[in-house]
């Protein structure tokens, strides 16, 4: 039983990390995504390729949007943007 309860933690913390990019339609239906950073070390120039590789699944370009701290954490920031 405890062998089961570790596989059970093991696939919950996977899904936890699985889920720290956000990928969703914003309030107008377009493709948005937020991508989490370190502000201490981060390249906005990656941010917006990343953001740019997944808006163009959708023949669209990223635009930065905004940006919003983790409310678990005082470091950890999400770079919002749109696909447009």
């Amino acid at each position: 039983m405890a062998a089961f309860s570790r596989a059970i933690a093991a696939v919950l913390l996977a899904l936890f990390f699985s889920a720290c990019q956000s990928y969703e339609p914003n309030y107008q239906g377009q493709p948005s995504i937020s991508i989490p950073y370190d502000p201490y070390d981060y390249d906005p120039k990656d941010l917006l390729a990343e953001a740019q590789a997944y808006c163009e699944a959708y023949r669209l370009t990223a635009v930065y949007e905004d940006e919003t701290v983790d409310p678990q954490s005082v470091r950890w920031r999400y770079r919002h943007y749109r696909c447009v």
